[in-house]
C-alpha cells in the first residue's frame, strides 16, 4: 500500500491504486472469516424465498459444524451450469440473471464470484449459487442510480445517460459538459440504442447491415459487398460519417448550429469541427 504511490507516479496512471490495494485486502481478510461467508450463504437463500425465486438458492449451511476458521455445508448434487447439455440451461441462465439483478438492485448484498465453477445446475432443475466468500454491499443512492440509469435506457431517454454515468462515478462531474460538448454523446446514444435491441452481438449485425443500406450506392462497384474490399470502404465510410455526426451533435450542444449561424455553416466548419474533436477524442478516433 505504502508503494502504491510510487507506482502511479512513476508510471503516470489514473488509478486509484490505494484505494484499490484498500478494496483488495479488505476483501482477502474477511474471506478468511467464515463466519461472515456463512452468513451471506444463509442470507441469500432466504432473501430469494421471500421473494418467490425458489428455483436459486446457496448451500444449506451446518452451523454446529461451523466457526471462523471452517464452514461446512450440506452436500449439493449438481454439474456446471455452463457445461450442461440439459434443456433447462436457458431458463437457468435467466434465473441467474435474475438472481443477481435481484442482489444487485433489491437485497444489496452482491456475490461476487460468479465464475462458471460456482453455478451448478441441479438434478431439480435449479440452480445453485457456491462459494460466498466475497461479497459487497450495494449502497442504496448507488442502487437508486442505476435504477434511473435502467429506466432511461428502456425509455430511450439517452439524454439523460451522461447524468447517469456521473452518478454511478463513470464520469466526474467537472467532465458532464466537456462530454456533451464533445459529440460523444451522441456515440453513446447510438449504440446504447442499438445494444438495446439485442445485446453486443445483435447490435453489430444490425450496424452492418444498415451501413450496407447506407452507403449501397457506394458498394455498388463490387460484385459481393461482404469481401475484404468492400468491406474496407464500408468501414471508412461508416468512421467518415460516424465522425461528421459527432462533430454537428457537438457543434449543435455548443451553440454553434444557432439559428442565426446556421444556414451559414460550411462544410470547412465542419472539417475543423472533426478535426478538433479527433484531437480531443483520441480514443473514440483511433
Amino acid at each position: 500500500r505504502s508503494l502504491a504511490p510510487l507506482w502511479k507516479k512513476s508510471q503516470d496512471v489514473n488509478t486509484d491504486l490505494v484505494g484499490l490495494v484498500d478494496a483488495w485486502g479488505e476483501g482477502f481478510v474477511n474471506e478468511l472469516d467464515y463466519r461472515d461467508e456463512a452468513k451471506a450463504t444463509k442470507a441469500f437463500s432466504a432473501a430469494m424465498k421471500e421473494r418467490g425465486l425458489g428455483s436459486v438458492f446457496a448451500p444449506e449451511v451446518v452451523d454446529e459444524l461451523s466457526n471462523v476458521h471452517v464452514l461446512t455445508t450440506k452436500w449439493v448434487d449438481g454439474e456446471r451450469l455452463a457445461s450442461s447439455d440439459a434443456k433447462d440451461v436457458p431458463r437457468l441462465c435467466g434465473v441467474a440473471l435474475n438472481a443477481y439483478l435481484t442482489m444487485l438492485l433489491d437485497t444489496g448484498t452482491l456475490h461476487c464470484d460468479p465464475h462458471p465453477g460456482n453455478l451448478l445446475r441441479t438434478p431439480d432443475g435449479r440452480l445453485c449459487i457456491l462459494d460466498w466468500g466475497m461479497v459487497i454491499q450495494v449502497p442504496q443512492d448507488l442502487q437508486l442510480s442505476l435504477l434511473e440509469f435502467i429506466a432511461n435506457l428502456n425509455a430511450e431517454n439517452y439524454e439523460e445517460v451522461p447524468n447517469d454515468l456521473v452518478k454511478l462515478s463513470f464520469v466526474p462531474a467537472d467532465k458532464l459538459e466537456e462530454l456533451r460538448d464533445s459529440g460523444l454523446t451522441f456515440a453513446i446514444s447510438s449504440m446504447l440504442k442499438l445494444a438495446g435491441e439485442g445485446g453486443p452481438k445483435g447490435a453489430m449485425k444490425r450496424m452492418v447491415s444498415q451501413n450496407k443500406e447506407k452507403f449501397a450506392s457506394q458498394l455498388s462497384e463490387f460484385d459481393d459487398i461482404d469481401s475484404p474490399e468492400a468491406t474496407k470502404l464500408r468501414q471508412k465510410l461508416f468512421r467518415e460519417d460516424w465522425q461528421k455526426q459527432m462533430a454537428e451533435d457537438s457543434m449543435m450542444r455548443s451553440g454553434d448550429d444557432s439559428s442565426s449561424n446556421a444556414m451559414t455553416s460550411t462544410t470547412a466548419d465542419l472539417t475543423m469541427k472533426i478535426e478538433q474533436m479527433q484531437q480531443e477524442n483520441t480514443d473514440v478516433f483511433a
